[in-house]
């Protein structure tokens, strides 16, 4: 049972040593283009999204940044924001003597001039209607300067940095038997 040794090539040329039959697979260069077009849209797909996705994570890691620094600001300046209130209260004992007074007051618009560089400002109190998103209700008084719902004492100043607040203003808030005149644009 000998055969011939090309004959053996013939007929063993399609399997795979175990005995299963291999077809050749042929595409012509229409498939072939058309393969190629769908991995390059497909590549094109994928290069989109993960630019996409490196965009997204940009703005996300910019806006924790910006969280992160204007947090760490408003724990230091809320570190100060007492040494406002202290020199606000020697200011008023200081009335009765001007060079004291005039000293202080230097002293005070030096440091409210430093928080102005930071965008800390003082939130409108005295004189304008009571807005508890800057205010912080304390106690509500009958009063004859202020109409009812306005501020009429401010007992702590608020501070906003921008948009955001920093502190509320404590205060006090013209009652329902108050009687004075319009309260809106009066000096805090």
């Amino acid at each position: 049972m000998s055969q011939d040794p090309q004959e053996e090539k013939a007929d063993g040329a399609g399997e795979n040593g175990n005995g299963a039959v291999e077809a050749e697979l042929v595409i012509t260069p229409e498939e072939r283009a058309e393969l190629a077009e769908a991995e390059k849209a497909e590549l094109k797909d994928k290069w989109l999204r993960a630019l996409a996705e490196l965009e997204n994570y940009k703005k996300r890691t910019r806006r924790e940044i910006d969280d992160n620094v204007f947090r760490a600001q408003q724990n230091l300046l809320n570190a100060f924001l007492p040494t406002v209130d202290n020199l606000g209260r020697a200011l008023e004992l200081a009335r009765g003597n001007e060079q004291l007074h005039k000293g202080i007051q230097m002293v005070v618009n030096d440091f409210m001039s430093a928080l102005g560089r930071f965008g800390v400002e003082p939130v409108p109190s005295v004189g304008h209607p009571f807005d508890p998103a800057i205010h912080e209700a304390l106690q509500q008084i009958d009063t004859p300067e202020f109409p009812p719902g306005v501020v009429a004492r401010e007992w702590e100043k608020g501070f906003r940095q921008g948009d955001r607040l920093l502190r509320p203003a404590r205060v006090v808030i013209a009652g329902p038997g108050s009687t004075g005149g319009k309260g809106e644009g009066r000096a805090s």
